[in-house]
């Protein structure tokens, strides 16, 4: 929604942003960023009643409801992209800075209202409030209805009621600028009170905007200052390299009889602090930077119009800069070799800029200096590179020398080893060696070292014949030794099928099993077996260059027991005796035989015993009996019964 401006009235806005250029302005009354989160978050917390009168919520999480506003730090895909995305607040000092986005609609409401104490204020004097304020709406053509943002900006006398400032802006640009208007603070001391209203109460589109950085600044005099004179330069770079130095500040208040200077530093925009006994308009920084740490030295000098006057009433002098960096750091070899025929190019590093000398006089901006593409004598001579960066640089050097043709050959570029074992790898001339990773090798600057890296590595050789420098490279490749592991020994039931348990590591490897009888693919790690007696398994693990390693695993048969179930102890020499035949075969297993009702009347371990139908010396009685028997092993119980027949 929108009130325009009459050309006489932009004329004059105009004419009070020149006019405030020119003036000092001290450290601002009131200084309202919204703060700050800690990450991308969608909407940060919202203002207190005291400061707004507009609600805060959200059409969607980074959107503002219309005739409301969000505290954020980043927007986007607003109402179908109809609003600007918001990536960043107007100062941008602190990457998760909010700011206040407002969805306007044609209903009266203070954006943003705060009551100023009149003890922050200097009597009678000039003040400046301001805000950075951008339109977001961007949609194109403009709909039916649409007016553009107006916000009034009103300063108040609390006490009294009298209108300070009273003035209407119109914001039409999508890039944040500044709008303000000038008061007069009141001469009694009391307190102010600052308000930002929708002027925009037409229309049925638009009125959106965002809005930061609010201040309340005093004006002062017109106050220059500088670098060794007071209109000298703003900032300049000190370079460490360049060694210490001694700057000296000056400044001059105008339309002053008697200013009182006091001189403040900021480090790094830690805050600005005041430099005790530093009071005249010139300051001299002696000391200060002979070995300073590197970082941006801010100073400035505050102004008061004489002595006794309240520090509410001092401005401040525009910042003048020392920033301090490390030059950069390279050196370029003394002498720089290349052979005849190869490229010719030079590289320089740690900079940002280079400007290269050449031996003919010629210059050069670039980064690696690419000076021909076949190398012969004619381009020896010294090459001298500046290197820049942040202000401040080096100047460096190399002679280029062009050397015969030179073609070194590796004996061997892919040997091939066994874990733990050696090999000499080199190359067949040359004066000069580096071989790098060094790691194997008994020697890195020798022609022909030995190497035993414990794993595949591609070493590479740097050889010169004294001047002109040649890469080569070997791959020793490193195979892991075989190795065989055949399992856990194994316990089986006779006619029931297991799988052994082997395994194999190594390098190119193959495998088989011995003896392969009862066996299904012995060239399998884990084949199925099923002997009819105990068996020891070989498996056997083959490298074709690392040789061949075995294991062995045990396999025990189980026997299948054969259970009567009945025999007849009458002493006729025909099943006298209950016998399991192949028990003898589970040595260790229990047998254990009960009646009916559950009493123990026999019991055995392994085949030390067979039962001939007595319990104890007395012969039981005919009948059925039932039988456990307890294989060990880890083998299942068999149970069942038996009748014994008199």
């Amino acid at each position: 929604m929108q009130t325009f401006y009459k050309l006489a009235l932009i004329t004059l806005f105009l004419a009070f942003i020149v006019k405030a250029k020119a003036q000092s302005l001290g450290d601002p009354v009131v200084n309202e960023d919204f703060g700050h989160g800690t990450a991308y978050s969608p909407v940060g917390p919202a203002l207190s009643g005291t400061l707004t009168d507009m609600p805060s919520g959200s059409a969607t999480a980074r959107c503002p409801a219309d005739g409301a506003y969000l505290i954020l730090n980043t927007s986007s895909n607003c109402f179908g992209d109809t609003f600007k995305t918001i990536n960043f607040d107007h100062s941008d000092t602190n990457p998760y800075g909010y700011l206040m986005m407002v969805n306007g609609n044609n209903k009266p409401v203070a954006y943003y209202h705060r009551q100023i104490s009149g003890s922050s204020f200097c009597a009678g004097a000039k003040y400046k409030f301001a805000a950075f304020i951008t339109n977001i709406y961007i949609g194109m053509p403009r709909p039916d209805g649409y007016v553009n943002p107006s916000i009034r900006f009103i300063v108040k006398s609390v006490s009294t009621g009298a209108v300070l400032a009273n003035q209407a802006m119109s914001i039409t640009s999508d890039s944040f600028n500044e709008f303000f208007v000038d008061f007069n603070a009141p001469v009694d001391g009391s307190d102010v009170m600052i308000i930002l209203e929708n002027n925009a109460l037409t229309g049925t589109v638009g009125n959106d905007f965002a809005m930061d950085d609010i201040t309340v600044k005093p004006y002062g005099p017109v106050i220059d200052a500088g670098l060794n004179t007071t209109t000298g330069p703003k900032s300049i770079m000190h370079c460490l390299n360049d060694g210490g130095k001694v700057y000296i500040l000056k400044a001059f208040a105008h339309s002053l009889a008697t200013p009182q200077y006091q001189w403040q530093f900021n480090f790094n925009k830690q805050g600005w602090l005041d430099m005790p006994g530093k009071t005249s308009a010139t300051l001299t920084l002696a000391a200060e930077f002979q070995n300073p740490p590197r970082g941006k030295y801010e100073f400035r000098v505050g102004v008061l119009s004489a002595p006794g006057v309240s520090k509410n009433c001092q401005t401040f002098s525009e910042p003048i800069s020392i920033t301090v960096e490390r030059n950069p750091v390279y050196d370029m070899p003394p002498i720089t070799g290349f052979c005849e025929g190869d490229v010719l190019s030079i590289n320089a590093e740690g900079g940002s800029d280079y400007y290269w000398t050449l031996p003919d006089g010629s210059h050069s901006t670039a980064h690696r200096l690419d000076v021909a593409l076949s190398a012969d004598k004619s381009y020896e001579g010294t090459y001298v590179v500046t290197i820049s960066k942040d202000g401040c640089s080096i100047t460096t050097q190399t002679e280029v020398r062009v050397y015969p043709p030179f073609n070194p050959i590796i004996m061997d570029t892919q040997p091939v080893i066994c874990q733990g074992e050696s090999v000499q790898i080199g190359v067949n001339e040359g004066t000069t060696f580096k071989w790098t990773p060094s790691t194997g090798l008994d020697h890195d600057d020798v022609a022909k070292p030995i190497a035993s890296p414990s794993v595949t590595t591609e070493y590479t050789l740097a050889v010169s014949n004294g001047g002109c420098v040649r890469e080569r490279s070997v791959k020793v490749t490193v195979l892991d030794r075989p190795v065989a592991n055949a399992g856990p020994d194994l316990g089986m039931e006779e006619d029931k099928p297991i799988k052994l348990q082997g395994s194999a590591k190594g390098s190119q490897i193959t495998y088989f099993w011995t003896p392969s009888d009862d066996m299904k693919d012995p060239t399998s790690l884990t084949p199925t077996i099923n002997p009819h007696d105990d068996v020891v398994y070989t498996l056997h693990v083959q490298s074709p260059l690392c040789g061949e390693v075995q294991d062995q695993v045990k396999v025990k048969v189980f026997k299948k027991l054969v259970i009567p179930n009945s025999f007849s102890p009458n002493a006729d020499g025909v099943n006298d005796i209950w016998r399991i035949e192949k028990l003898n075969t589970y040595p260790e297993s229990v047998l254990t035989v009960y009646t009916r009702s559950g009493e123990e009347v026999f019991r055995t371990v392994g085949d030390a015993r067979q039962w001939n139908g007595n319990y104890g010396n007395k012969q039981l009685p005919p009948g059925t009996y039932y039988y456990l028997i307890d294989r060990k092993n880890n083998l299942s119980k068999l149970s069942g019964w038996v009748l014994l027949i008199r």
